[in-house]
């Protein structure tokens, strides 16, 4: 066989094969054969615009972790629908690429000064107070950026915020319009109010009338399937034991304490940079950094010169300070320069991917590590801890294969010295105490604990606590007996009962000649919108929206209450409240009016450009 392979290799069509092969690699490398079999189409496209499958992997990751983060303490990955969650940032993304390919054809910019400002003032990225470079990258690590990626990021949301803030900057309310809604809103009413109550003390609900609503209910009235579980807790405090931590110990974390400072020397440091862009080429920057550091050299003062020639949006309002550095935290030539510098020394012209340096070093200190006696009960509670994670973490490793060889909790109760406990019945939406949280709610309601009748996999509800479940008893779901919700039908009806001869009472009266009929009315003056106190919100929005009276001609309405009651509102007269409102005020409620017709406005053209736009999601 391998001679017949041989034979036909030497063939034409060989040839031809190997030579495509050749010239595919030569231009577009060894993925491009994978690619060619594994290419998928882009998840959307707009406008002939492609949105990229990493665009949405990504998207979906940082959603996960914001909602993640907005979870809490509760977080759990298996909460959130992969499919739901693809389709919402995949339609953000629609959203967001339609408003940015109008956004640039419409002009909008952004610099990359600004950029760089908005980088280097971010709180996230700065330790104690200014921008930190290790803090920026450790931080763009952690959300999946590289800084290219993320400054590609923060120029789209820039240019997206622009675009909204546009509208909302252009909309604007006349004066008249604003001082109708001031009137309007400080705008007060004498009403009078009759109530009438749902007295219940008198009503009586037969036995058929519960039936009925018994029936009527049908599944409303099922219950939850429902588990009662026994579980064992593994809990790390329980290792914790700072008697059992020995001088010897002790001198041992101190001595790695003492190291971790050896060779943390920090230098305050200033520096004037120069960017090389097309207004400033290379030997441009040169030049100018060798005409300021014969400046220097004549006695100018660094912060001046720092001010007036740095391009260094960060520093140069501040002279140049960079504050204390340390060792690796400008890495290369930045660095190289730095530390071979005496206080007080200026640097000859650095060059770095940033541009032209002049750095001068205005301190130089040391980091000592404090005396033991500062820090020995620190040092023993650090060693505890330690102590306590390690056997911990080794009776975690025991605990977890306890759990899958055994067939009960009693094994595992026996060897981890843990108390086998007795939960309460709880169902798919939760219990009481720990029950409340979800993952042990989906390991108790899971297969292998309901329909296998065996131990769950160890469930680690927080940081050093872990939970093993097994089923103690499964109640199924069922509809409740007419006598467990006897009470509450007959209190409901009742309730129903009152509340609509309340209501017709009210009705009745009114249709009676309201102004005429012996009532209880209470008369409340000057009342304003939303006030708040005894009155109750939907007597409130009634007299407001009822009309102005005429004359002596009052208007009357029948109001429904929240607690069953019902009650007749008469509007007697209108007044206008004699509060001041300042031009603060004024100002304020202009630009929340325009605010709001701003976002009115952009949101209906938005829909118009999405309207328009070909979107294809494949």
């Amino acid at each position: 066989m391998l001679q017949s392979m041989r034979d036909n290799s030497q063939g034409i069509v060989a040839k031809i094969l190997v030579g495509l092969i050749i010239v595919v690699f030569a231009l577009w490398g060894v993925d491009s054969l994978v690619g060619l079999a594994t290419a998928k189409p882009a998840p959307a496209e707009v406008n002939g615009q492609e949105i990229s499958e990493t665009e949405l992997f990504r998207g979906i990751d940082l959603q996960r972790r914001q909602v993640l983060t907005q979870m809490g303490d509760n977080a759990d990955p298996a909460l959130l629908d992969d499919v739901v969650l693809r389709q919402v940032v995949l339609n953000n993304l629609i959203d967001r690429t339609v408003q940015l390919s109008h956004a640039e054809t419409s002009g909008l910019f952004v610099s990359d000064q600004r950029l760089d400002l908005m980088i280097v003032t971010t709180s996230e990225f700065q330790v104690d107070g200014r921008f930190d470079r290790g803090q920026f990258e450790a931080a763009l690590r952690g959300a999946g950026f590289t800084p290219l990626s993320y400054r590609e990021l923060l120029r789209k949301e820039t240019l997206l915020n622009q675009l909204r803030t546009s509208f909302d900057s252009s909309a604007f309310m006349t004066g008249s319009e604003v001082e109708e809604l001031l009137r309007l809103n400080t705008q007060t009413r004498d009403i009078r109010v009759a109530r009438f109550a749902a007295d219940q003390t008198s009503v009586e609900v037969s036995d058929a009338d519960v039936q009925a609503s018994y029936e009527a209910l049908g599944d409303q009235l099922l219950t939850e399937e429902q588990a009662i579980v026994d579980f064992v807790v593994l809990d790390q405090a329980k290792f914790l034991n700072t008697d059992s931590v020995t001088d010897d110990d002790i001198s041992d974390a101190y001595l790695q304490l003492v190291a971790s400072f050896d060779g943390k020397e920090e230098r305050k440091a200033r520096h004037i940079l120069l960017e090389i862009n097309e207004g400033q080429g290379l030997e441009s920057a040169l030049s100018l950094a060798s005409d300021i550091r014969q400046k220097l050299s004549e006695g100018e003062s660094f912060s001046d010169l720092a001010a007036q020639y740095s391009q260094d949006i960060g520093s140069a309002d501040s002279g140049g300070d960079l504050g204390y550095l340390t060792p690796g935290l400008f890495a290369g030539p930045f660095d190289d320069a730095l530390f071979s510098l005496n206080t007080g020394e200026i640097s000859q012209p650095v060059e770095t991917e940033f541009g032209i340096h002049l750095i001068k070093v205005d301190d130089i200190r040391g980091q000592t590590a404090p005396e033991i006696s500062e820090v020995r009960e620190d040092l023993r509670s650090d060693v505890a801890e330690a102590n306590a994670e390690k056997e911990y973490v080794a009776a975690l490793e025991r605990l977890t294969d306890l759990a899958f060889s055994s067939g009960d909790l009693v094994p595992i109760a026996e060897e981890l010295g843990l108390e086998i406990q007795t939960s309460d019945a709880f169902s798919l939406s939760g219990g009481s105490s720990e029950f409340a949280d979800q993952k042990l709610v989906r390991a108790a309601f899971s297969d292998v604990v309901i329909k296998e009748g065996l131990n769950s996999d160890p469930v680690e509800l927080n940081r050093g606590r872990t939970f093993v479940l097994n089923l103690n008893e499964l109640q199924p779901a069922r509809r409740l007996s007419l006598d467990e919700v006897r009470d509450d039908i007959t209190e409901r009806l009742k309730r129903e009962v009152a509340s609509s001869a309340a209501l017709e009472s009210a009705r009745r009266a009114l249709a009676n000649g309201a102004s005429n009929v012996n009532l209880e009315w209470a008369l409340i003056s000057d009342l304003s919108r939303g006030q708040i106190g005894d009155l109750e919100p939907e007597v409130v929005d009634t007299a407001f929206a009822m009309p102005k009276p005429q004359g002596d001609l009052r208007s009357y309405e029948v109001v429904q209450l929240n607690d069953g009651s019902a009650a007749i509102v008469s509007v007697d007269a209108i007044g206008q409240s004699q509060d001041v409102i300042g031009d603060e005020i004024r100002t304020q409620v202009s630009r929340m009016l325009s605010r709001s017709e701003g976002s009115e406005a952009f949101r209906a053209y938005f829909e118009h450009l999405k309207s328009s736009a070909e979107i294809a999601i494949n």
